[in-house]
């Protein structure tokens, strides 16, 4: 009796613990589905680009917090989590955080970058090792003509498509006789300046003045001084906010005056431009992306929902970000398996409708998997950013020639 008792009492601890067994490798599998699919965005939260940084890091974290609320972060059980990594604005250290977040971090893809010379790091890495990569912003034409298939670009346009609207606007109303061209010594201020000098000797425009700059320098009087002795009809400039700010302000100092100065965008189109550059920056025009006032749906909602939110108004950036974020949840909830493969072809099967207007990613002129972009001209008028061109869409009328310093009130 007692030899029955021990063999039922043995049986039952075996059965418990083929149970507890059980239970045990169900948890670990339940833990398994469970784990988050991992975002890696990469922007430069610090150092001379931070300012544009957690623009987009605010935007790309609205959209995130939008998404949850619409119960599009969580997927088959599995949870969307973004992991921020500063760049600074430097090429070596985009390249280490791009490696951190595939090797270490384990992410299932990459997104953000705002300068072009890290975006092109990045995306070289991301090319090397197979992982999608979808860009925010970094705009040289280069990083999508090099038939990259891991690296696609939705909201930012190639820094050559810049200035589609602007090119409308010079051929019917400035029709200038001859242009001067500055631009920063990166890889956006090249590429910019390099489409801008075609399109213009297309046009038979003389080009008096072609010469890049480094950044960040204090004293632009010498080379102003020269574009002034040019004496030209208008001038393209491309440069990040500080030294645009600084370009307007010497320009005034000098009493510089030309028919027409255009922003290739970048720093010209910023609410802090306003700010650093003053009464200077009157009748400055650039050229944009994306204004809240266009017609894109949701478009006008973002725009004040986050400047409500942070106390500051986005420009064309926060507005990338923000669209980005969206196409990235587009993604990965049409993602049949969240392998870099599965999600490199949902997002090559994209076709969403965003603040930034339509993306799909395309090949045409040499590029590989970008998107075709939109552009606007807008002008400083009483320190309010106006859409100018296309005329269809314009919130004031176009500022042109604009008055000689000597002559503003």
């Amino acid at each position: 009796m007692k030899k029955a008792k021990w063999r039922l009492l043995t049986v039952l601890v075996l059965i418990m613990g083929l149970l507890v067994t059980t239970a045990g490798c169900g948890s670990q599998k339940t833990k398994g589905a469970a784990e988050a699919i991992k975002v890696g965005v990469i922007l430069p939260l610090t150092g001379s680009e931070a300012i544009f940084g957690n623009m987009e890091k605010n935007a790309f974290e609205m959209a995130y917090e939008e998404l949850k609320a619409a119960g599009k972060t969580t997927i088959g059980g599995r949870e969307i989590t973004l992991l921020f990594e500063d760049d600074q604005g430097k090429q070596d250290v985009a390249k280490s955080a791009t490696e951190k977040l595939i090797n270490q971090d384990k992410v299932s893809m990459l997104s953000g970058a705002y300068s072009s010379a890290s975006t092109n790091v990045i995306a070289g890495a991301a090319q090397s090792m197979s992982m999608p990569f979808l860009i925010a912003t970094g705009s040289a034409d280069d990083i999508t003509k090099k038939g990259w298939q891991w690296v696609f670009r939705g909201t930012a346009a190639p820094a050559s498509k810049y200035t589609i609207s602007l090119w409308q606007m010079i051929d019917q109303v400035v029709k200038p006789q001859s242009v001067a061209i500055i631009y920063e010594s990166t890889d956006f201020g090249k590429s910019s300046a390099k489409s801008f000098k075609a399109e213009a000797e297309k046009r038979g425009l003389k080009i008096v003045y072609d010469q890049p700059y480094e950044s960040g320098a204090i004293d632009f009087k010498p080379m102003l001084a020269k574009v002034k002795n040019a004496n030209p009809d208008m001038v393209f400039a491309v440069s990040y906010l500080m030294d645009a700010s600084m370009i307007v302000k010497q320009s005034k100092e000098l009493d510089f005056n030309t028919k027409l100065f255009v922003g290739g965008g970048a720093g010209y189109t910023l609410p802090e431009f306003r700010e650093n550059a003053g009464d200077a920056s009157e009748y400055i025009a650039s050229s944009t992306l994306w204004v809240p006032t266009v017609t894109w749906p949701g478009a006008k909602e973002f725009f004040e929902k986050y400047k409500q939110k942070f106390g500051k108004e986005p420009d064309y950036h926060g507005a990338q970000a923000y669209a980005t974020m969206y196409i990235i949840g587009d993604a990965l909830n049409r993602a049949k398996e969240f392998n870099n493969t599965g999600i490199q072809k949902a997002l090559k099967e994209t076709d969403l409708m965003t603040v930034m207007g339509p993306i799909k990613f395309e090949d045409w002129e040499g590029y590989t998997n970008q998107n075709k972009p939109y552009s606007y001209v807008v002008q400083w008028q009483k320190g309010k950013l106006e859409v100018i061109w296309p005329e269809d869409v314009k919130s004031s009328p176009y500022l042109y020639p604009v008055p000689n310093w000597k002559d503003r009130t």
